[in-house]
């Protein structure tokens, strides 16, 4: 910690730390705007970190239904200063990493002569939507490396990854609890619906704080650094939903680096109509993903 002021604390100096400084006052930001987009959200709860088994809090999950779609957030918020940005280093995207799973959920079918074995056939199963059907497409921009950078008092430059990065684990971590609700989507509601879900993680830094930069494959810088609202960084994290006898896995490709405008106009626009949402899951990826289920 930076060596402090012998002088007093004073109510101006916890009001410049709340007006500029603080991630809570950030984080309620951005559930402000969960909200009244129309997510249902829980801020600030508790959850045990499956990589330490510690207890760990949360900033923001947030879930958004429409008709058979149902879609759960992940968000952390990381309030960093204009004087201290991220940048993002991006390479086009290999097609093994151009894939976003979903999960089909409903209740499973009985056994035959009436013999009921639900308990041993899962209520899940996984599609990986890929290539040209995917989210994540081939060939797009995708984060591989980031860092907050900044310049020291001396003229040199600074740089550090470890806020951004744990900001990063966090909205995994917090993933793994949401991956495991997907397997009891529609249980006991009537008429056993069959829900499509899928699990995004988000960190969120405020506006104009945001930067990516773009190789090719040989590692030749392709464009100047630039703003950006959003950047997609690739982690292929896989998680387990269902139980020890009957489960599915499902993988999270990619967090989301995003502004508070990124954000905004992530859930304007992809999470309003079931029209808008054939991006998260499009028909023909769904079909071409059931086709390779039963060949």
């Amino acid at each position: 910690m930076a060596k402090l002021k012998s002088d007093p604390v004073q109510a101006s100096d916890f009001l410049e730390y709340l007006s500029g400084y603080s991630d809570f006052s950030f984080e309620l930001t951005i559930l402000n705007l969960l909200r009244s987009s129309g997510l249902e959200c829980e801020h600030g709860g508790l959850y045990e970190d499956p990589a330490t088994s510690k207890t760990r809090e949360f900033d923001i999950r947030a879930v958004h239904v429409n008709g058979h779609y149902k879609v759960r957030l992940a968000v952390e918020c990381k309030n960093i200063r204009d004087n201290f940005p991220v940048l993002i280093s991006c390479v086009p995207r290999h097609e093994s990493e151009s894939y976003n799973d979903i999960a089909v959920v409903s209740e499973p079918p009985s056994g035959p002569r009436g013999l009921d074995l639900g308990m041993y056939r899962s209520r899940a199963r996984t599609l990986r939507i890929e290539y040209a059907h995917a989210f994540y497409r081939p060939n797009e921009p995708v984060g591989k490396s980031t860092a907050q950078i900044g310049r020291s008092l001396d003229g040199s430059i600074s740089s550090n990854d470890s806020e951004i990065y744990e900001k990063w684990g966090q909205c995994l971590s917090s993933s793994q609890e949401l991956a495991e609700r997907i397997y009891w989507d529609g249980d006991g509601e009537p008429g056993n619906p069959r829900y499509l879900s899928a699990v995004l993680a988000f960190v969120v830094v405020p506006d104009g704080r945001l930067w990516s930069v773009e190789y090719d494959h040989d590692g030749n810088r392709t464009a100047e650094p630039k703003r950006v609202n959003r950047c997609s960084c690739y982690v292929g994290k896989s998680y387990r939903i269902g139980t020890k006898l009957a489960s599915a896995t499902v993988s999270i490709s990619h967090v989301e680096v995003v502004t508070t405008t990124g954000l905004r106009e992530f859930v304007t626009n992809l999470l309003p109509t079931e029209g808008s949402m054939d991006a998260l899951f499009p028909k023909e990826g769904i079909q071409a993903a059931f086709q390779r289920l039963i060949e």
